[in-house]
């Protein structure tokens, strides 16, 4: 193998693709990058069979077509370390090195055997040869496609419900649920949850399990808002492809709890709050506690937090209630996570229930985004 590229491009290729190798693993050949050259361009693969990304590399002249595979921390550093400009690379006469040049540098790197490198994933071939033919049915390949804006926005607005570190495997996913051009997003912790809906150009049904950590790493290959991804679904594994970015990851292999039943049908008050003034009010609250009370009646709309170690807080809140008298408990992080994520202005509708029955939040009353919550059993 033998090529020139750009220092430039070359770094920002390699900041992606070693995000998903491994720091540790049973398998040491797992911490390189494999390079390898097809038709003329330049690709470069890294993966803890977990999640995996390959990535084509621009602005490259292969002067010799190869293979190999290279510690992929020390030629990330090697190459960000270096100057702007042309680079030459290449293994040398022996194979036992892979050899980095410029103009007053000289890297000369170890490599693992390339033939011991684990097979590329099945979606990957898929989507080379879409990509050798041009001509090949998308809509029989793909799953469907989004805008980045909108995926971006809807991992947002739903991984904060989700609990990452919980040893049960569907708190750390989020279910995906197809049917007749929609797509929800369902994310929980048990204590709240979070239904988000998407329309998609998709007529299947079917639904799987997409761990948080890999819906937050493709977010973090989009470059542009209005840049489209295209989803495939190969062999229970998730393929994201934007660019020249392939992006998979392996489903959740676990059973997502029947999310419906938790949804009240009918409810017992509702409350209107600017969002902005809501969120202000939350926030000095969760300076004395998290927990929360808030107390609702025709004429007075309050708050109150009280830990015995630092004080009390009480506030007056201004909104249109609708409903039987109400006290109930909430988490005030719990509502304010919400808040964060539904934009900048609007009208929170908060539909509440009695006793320890599950209340819900909406923006505008949009149906396309829903936050169910759990209350407190509060002693005051």
């Amino acid at each position: 193998m033998k090529l020139l590229c750009s220092q430039e491009e070359l770094v920002r290729s390699l900041q992606i693709v070693t995000r998903v190798i491994p720091a540790r693993s049973t398998m040491p050949i797992l911490s390189g990058l494999l390079l390898e050259t097809r038709d003329d361009q330049l690709f470069c693969f890294g993966s803890d069979l977990e999640v995996g990304i390959e990535i084509k590399i621009p602005e490259v002249t292969i002067i010799t077509p190869g293979r190999i595979v290279v510690s992929g921390r020390t030629f990330y550093d090697a190459i960000r370390h270096l100057p702007p400009g042309r680079i030459e690379m290449g293994i040398d006469d022996g194979e036992k090195t892979f050899n980095i040049k410029t103009a007053n540098s000289f890297f000369s790197l170890n490599i693992f055997p390339a033939e011991e490198y684990p097979a590329l994933p099945e979606g990957i071939k898929t989507i080379n040869l879409l990509r050798e033919d041009k001509n090949r049915d998308r809509d029989a390949l793909f799953l469907f496609s989004l805008q980045a804006a909108v995926f971006r926005e809807a991992v947002k607005q739903s991984v904060y419900a989700t609990a990452p570190q919980d040893s049960r495997p569907f708190l750390s996913s989020i279910l995906w649920e197809f049917d007749e051009g929609n797509l929800r997003m369902v994310a929980t912790d048990i204590n709240r949850l979070v239904i988000k809906d998407l329309s998609i150009k998709c007529s299947s049904k079917n639904s799987f399990l997409v761990p948080v950590k890999a819906l937050k790493e493709i977010t973090t290959i989009l470059e542009n808002d209005d840049e489209q991804i295209d989803f495939l679904l190969v062999n229970k594994q998730l393929y994201a492809v934007s660019r020249g970015v392939v992006f998979y990851t392996r489903l959740i292999n676990a059973q997502f709890p029947r999310y419906e039943q938790v949804i009240p049908k009918e409810f017992d008050g509702q409350v209107a709050f600017e969002r902005s003034t809501f969120l202000s009010a939350l926030t000095r609250s969760s300076l004395i506690d998290r927990a929360v009370k808030l107390s609702f009646s025709e004429d007075n709309i309050n708050i109150f937090a009280t830990e015995p170690d630092l004080g009390q807080f009480s506030e007056k809140l201004s909104g249109s209630y609708d409903g039987e008298p109400l006290e109930i408990g909430f988490n005030s992080q719990y509502i304010i996570d919400f808040l964060k994520v539904v934009g900048d202005e609007g009208q929170i509708v908060f539909n509440l229930s009695k006793g320890m029955k599950a209340s819900v939040l909406k923006l505008n009353n949009n149906e396309k985004y829903t936050y169910v919550i759990m209350p407190l059993r509060l002693n005051y």
